[in-house]
This record gives C-alpha cells, sequence and structure tokens, in this order.
C-alpha cells in the first residue's frame, strides 16, 4: 500500500462566467511509499497548495484520483490517520496549545487519558511545554507553527502534510 497516490489530478476554476477557464492542476500523477519524505517544490501559483487540498478532500478535483494510504479521505478512519498543518494556521486565540492540541488527540480517536498524555509528550517535543498552559492568542508567530506541528503529530499519524513549512 503507498502512502499516498494521485493520478491523473486535473483542477480548474473559472473566476467569473465572462472569462477563460484557468487549469491549476493538468495530469499530476505521483506516489509516495510509506516511510518516504516528499517535498513539492515550485513557484508562487504552482499549484503546490491546490494539490494538497485535493489530497485532504477539501476540493473535488476535475478528473483523477487520489489514495490516501489505500482509501479516501472522505473515510473517517483514513482522516484519523493522517496529521495536517496548514501554511496559514489560525487557532482559535482563547484556547492555550494544551487544550487545542489535546482537542485534536481526541478527534483523531484517542481516549481522554492517551490524548492528554500523548499532548503533553508532543508539545515537550516541539519545545512549547513551559508555555502550553496560556492562550495561544498570546503566541508568536514561531510558537504558533510550534503548536500547528505539534497538533499535526499528535495522533502518532501514519501520514504527515505540511503546507508551507519553512514560512
Amino acid at each position: 500500500m503507498k502512502a499516498l497516490r494521485i493520478d491523473g489530478l486535473t483542477f480548474s476554476v473559472q473566476p467569473h462566467f465572462w472569462t477563460p477557464t484557468l487549469d491549476i492542476l493538468r495530469g499530476v500523477c505521483l506516489e509516495v511509499e510509506p516511510g518516504e519524505i516528499f517535498g513539492f517544490l515550485g513557484p508562487n501559483g504552482a499549484g503546490k497548495t491546490t494539490t494538497i487540498k485535493a489530497i485532504l478532500g477539501l476540493l473535488q478535483p476535475k478528473s483523477g484520483t487520489v489514495e490516501v494510504l489505500g482509501g479516501s479521505m472522505q473515510d473517517p478512519s483514513i482522516g484519523q490517520r493522517v496529521g495536517f498543518m496548514p501554511e496559514r494556521a489560525f487557532f482559535p486565540p482563547h484556547l492555550t496549545a494544551l487544550e487545542w492540541v489535546t482537542h485534536h488527540a481526541r478527534l483523531a480517536g484517542l481516549g481522554a487519558g492517551e490524548a492528554k498524555a500523548r499532548s503533553l509528550d508532543v508539545l515537550k517535543q516541539v519545545e512549547l511545554d513551559e508555555s502550553m498552559n496560556r492562550k495561544i492568542g498570546t503566541y508568536s508567530k514561531g510558537m504558533v507553527q510550534r503548536a500547528g506541528l505539534a497538533q499535526a503529530l499528535v495522533a502518532e499519524p501514519d501520514l504527515i502534510i505540511l503546507d508551507e513549512p519553512m514560512s
């Protein structure tokens, strides 16, 4: 089973009914093996984030197939095995990092005790353990990025997708 398999992915948009259709993705094909690290490199507007959105099931491609961990992201049991950190993360500013990460652990199907333990562990890994009880709204951009990484890693996913991890 491949970690990710994309075959012939095509996506287009028509900004206005009077403008021509713009092809964003044209026949994208790729395979990623389990344990492999894969990165999209390309200029702005090349379709990297659009491809990620298609992988996550956040947009419907015009044609082509996307298989994640042997299934579809429409299947909740597959979605629970994928960790994702968006390019521009927005976290509720009134929550603490511990609350936010624990919430995501619970969404991934972990029991309350395991979710809390994993959250504490991953917040320590990303060096937010000393500020995990502060409201996210008080965090610097770098701290927010680390909270996002903790959220993506907390359930020990089989596939981790990071959109613009260096931003």
